[in-house]
């Protein structure tokens, strides 16, 4: 299979064994380190010595962050395909036989996805997502896709320049967009949730933080022309309800009613709210 999985790293070490395991032997993979200073050094040899051939170890020497660590990973593959995964997140048993099966046959799109589900460590839900149709649905929808389980041709990343090095402004719907610009479409190669987003670590724990990078990339996305001021406002207030529905699961009620405050009134954010009141989680 000529796929590379690449794994950015950084201070992962709480999480890293789980998700190293899920990658099987004789799979191609680079992990790079992001200069941590806890075990990520030594869990990630360990890891490279059980499979050498296939396994590949980087290191920064300063923390540069998670966009300059995913581009070192995929720029050094050799592969035609690379498939993203955070160092929290997980790939469910069978992922590898299931999209060696796919790409036997040529995909008709260079950036491919498949559905996820959101993991708090015990409970499993399927994330629910919207549909993409336009540019714009990128920034006021739910998106179906996340950056781990994401498969894009290595000559596409190369064509749109990879991921932002940007550390004040996401990084993620900042190549979505990108992609889509670039005349790219997003194609589901499966109905399986393969991927296992982890929601009790990372942006999920600083929420209104990553909503500020959001809102700063939305803002850029105006100035160049590709959303407009009214759909600005439009994602705006879906943001924030995203923000509430990830204090709402995490029973953070205060959080969370703050948050549907600041999102466009409807019967939906009526009733997430109403909830809170309850401690009902969702």
């Amino acid at each position: 299979m000529d796929v590379t999985v690449i794994v950015p790293c950084y201070q992962a070490a709480a999480y890293l064994r789980e998700t190293l395991d899920c990658l099987p032997v004789g799979i191609r993979a680079i992990a790079v380190d992001d200069a941590s200073t806890d075990e990520t050094a030594q869990i990630l040899a360990d890891w490279q010595s059980k499979d050498s051939t296939h396994r590949k170890v980087m290191t920064h020497t300063q923390n540069l962050g998670l966009g300059a660590t995913r581009n070192t990973g995929w720029q050094h593959a050799s592969s035609e395909w690379i498939l993203f995964l955070d160092a929290d997140d997980l790939l469910e048993a069978g992922w590898a036989h299931a999209l060696e099966t796919y790409l036997a046959h040529t995909p008709p799109s260079g950036w491919l996805w498949h559905p996820y589900s959101e993991w708090d460590g015990e409970r499993k839900r399927l994330r629910q997502t919207d549909r993409l149709l336009k540019a714009t649905d990128l920034v006021t929808k739910r998106l179906p896709l996340s950056p781990s389980g994401s498969l894009i041709r290595r000559a596409v990343l190369e064509e749109v320049g990879g991921w932002s090095v940007s550390r004040d402004r996401v990084e993620d719907i900042d190549l979505w967009m990108r992609l889509w610009q670039a005349g790219h479409r997003p194609m589901s190669w499966s109905n399986t949730p393969w991927t296992r987003y982890r929601t009790n670590v990372g942006l999920t724990k600083d929420v209104e933080g990553h909503a500020q990078k959001v809102f700063a990339r939305l803002d850029e996305f105006v100035e160049r022309g590709w959303v407009r001021a009214s759909e600005r406002q439009e994602a705006e207030g879906e943001i924030w309800r995203q923000v509430g529905r990830t204090h709402h699961k995490a029973g953070r009620w205060e959080a969370a009613r703050s948050a549907y405050d600041r999102s466009p009134s409807s019967l939906k954010t009526l009733l997430l709210r109403s909830l809170t009141y309850l401690h009902v989680a969702l």
